[in-house]
C-alpha cells in the first residue's frame, strides 16, 4: 500500500475525543472492527479467540500493529448475553462467525426458569471482561477500547427466537414486553460491570430493524429498552455509545436520535449524505463503506474508491463524521483490503479537505 503522506498530529483516542465535544481535530477518525484478519496474520485460530483472554487480546493488539485500527473492540457481540443466560451458541472452527444453535425459551413458560447472568462467572462474559480490561491497560490511553453489545430487541430474539418472537409481537405482546425486561436487565449487569473498565460501548441492534418489524413496532418495542440503556450507559461513563441497526433506517432516525445515542452507525444502502441533511446537525454519524460488495469482494482500488464517496458525502457533517462499514466486517475480507480502508481515511480524510481531490 502506498504510503500516506503526513503522518497523525492526534491519536485516536484524542481525534474521538475531539470530534464528540465539537473541538477541532486533524482528520476524519475511523471505526473498523478486525478480528478474524489480524487472528490469522498473527498465527492464532479464530476459533480459539471464543474461550481465550489471552487469545482474545492478542488478537486486538495484533489488529493495531498489523493494521493500525483506531479502535479495538471485544464482544459479548450479538449472542453472548443471550448464551450467558442459557441460549446454546455454536463456535465454528472454520474462519466463520458464530451462532445461535439453541434457544434458551423454547416455551414463553420457559422466561420464569432464566435468572439474570452474572457477568463474572456466565458464559463468555468473565472473558470478555478480563480481555477487555488488559486492552485498557495497555492501550487504552491511545485507542478507544470498545465493547460491542446487542440492543435488547436483539437479545430477546437470541433468547426466544426471532421467528416466534415476531409472531408474538402480535398475538402476545405482553410476554414480549417481559421478556425484552429480563434481555435488558441482562444486557445492564453486564454494562455495569464492564463500564468500571472506562471502556467505550457499541450497540448493534439488527433485529430491531425496520425491515423486519415497522416503524410503530419498532418505538413501542425497541425504543424504550435502548433509551434506557444508553441513559444506563451515560450515567454510568459519561459518554453516549454508538447505536447500529441494520437495513434502511431512515424512517427511524429521529428515534434514534432520541435514544441518545452519541453516534448513529448507518447501513450501506443509506445515502450519507441524506442522513447528513436530516440528522446530522443533532448527532455524529459513521459509515459506511460497503462490506460486502468492497470489503469483501473488491480490490484495493475498490475500497478506497468506496471510502473517498463516503468522506465526500460525510467529511461536513455538522455533528461530526467517523468513516466506517456499513455493516460489521466480514471474517473473510481480504486484509489488502482492510490496509485500503485504513490508508483511505489516513490519506484522504486529512482537514481541510478539497471535495474536488474526493472526486477523482
Amino acid at each position: 500500500m502506498i504510503a500516506v503522506a503526513h503522518p497523525d498530529k492526534m491519536t485516536p483516542k484524542e481525534r474521538m475525543e475531539a470530534l464528540l465535544a465539537g473541538r477541532p481535530y486533524d482528520r476524519v477518525p475511523c471505526a473498523l472492527h478486525v478480528r478474524n484478519q489480524a487472528g490469522i496474520l498473527a498465527g492464532i485460530n479464530p476459533w480459539d479467540c471464543y474461550f481465550s483472554v489471552e487469545k482474545t487480546v492478542q488478537t486486538q493488539i495484533a489488529a493495531y500493529e498489523i493494521f493500525g485500527v483506531e479502535e479495538l473492540s471485544v464482544g459479548p457481540s450479538l449472542q453472548g448475553i443471550a448464551e450467558a443466560a442459557g441460549s446454546k451458541v455454536i463456535y465454528p472452527a472454520s474462519n466463520n462467525s458464530q451462532y445461535i444453535g439453541e434457544v434458551a425459551i423454547k416455551q414463553p413458560a420457559d422466561l420464569a426458569k432464566l435468572a439474570v447472568p452474572d457477568p463474572r462467572k456466565d458464559g463468555r462474559l468473565p472473558i470478555n471482561l478480563q480481555a477487555l480490561e488488559i486492552l485498557q491497560d495497555k492501550l487504552g490511553s491511545t485507542l478507544p477500547i470498545v465493547t460491542t453489545i446487542a440492543g435488547a430487541f436483539t437479545t430477546a430474539g437470541n433468547l426466544r427466537g426471532v421467528e416466534p418472537m415476531l409472531r408474538e409481537i402480535y398475538k402476545n405482546p405482553e410476554f414480549v414486553h417481559k421478556l425484552l425486561r429480563f434481555s435488558l436487565d441482562s444486557t445492564i449487569a453486564y454494562v455495569k460491570a464492564a463500564a468500571k473498565l472506562g471502556v467505550e460501548f457499541y450497540i448493534a441492534e439488527p433485529t430491531a430493524s425496520t425491515t423486519l418489524i415497522s416503524p410503530k413496532q419498532f418505538r413501542e418495542f425497541a425504543f424504550p429498552y435502548l433509551k434506557e440503556l444508553i441513559c444506563v450507559i451515560v450515567e454510568l461513563t459519561g459518554r453516549a455509545p454508538t447505536l447500529h441497526i441494520c437495513g434502511n433506517t431512515s424512517k427511524i432516525w429521529p428515534d434514534m436520535v432520541d435514544t441518545g445515542a452519541g453516534i448513529l452507525s448507518l447501513d450501506n444502502m443509506i445515502d450519507l449524505s441524506v442522513a447528513k441533511e436530516r440528522v446530522g446537525h443533532l448527532i455524529a454519524i459513521s459509515g459506511n463503506v460497503k462490506p460486502t460488495a468492497s470489503m469483501y469482494l473488491g480490490t484495493p482500488e475498490d475500497v478506497i474508491r468506496d471510502a473517498k464517496q463516503c468522506l465526500l458525502k460525510g467529511y461536513d457533517n455538522p455533528k461530526g463524521f467517523i468513516l466506517a462499514l456499513g455493516c460489521a466486517l466480514p471474517a473473510g475480507a481480504p486484509p489488502e483490503n482492510i490496509h485500503a480502508f485504513m490508508y483511505a481515511v489516513r490519506e484522504f480524510g486529512r482537514y481541510p479537505i478539497d471535495p474536488a481531490r474526493l472526486q477523482r
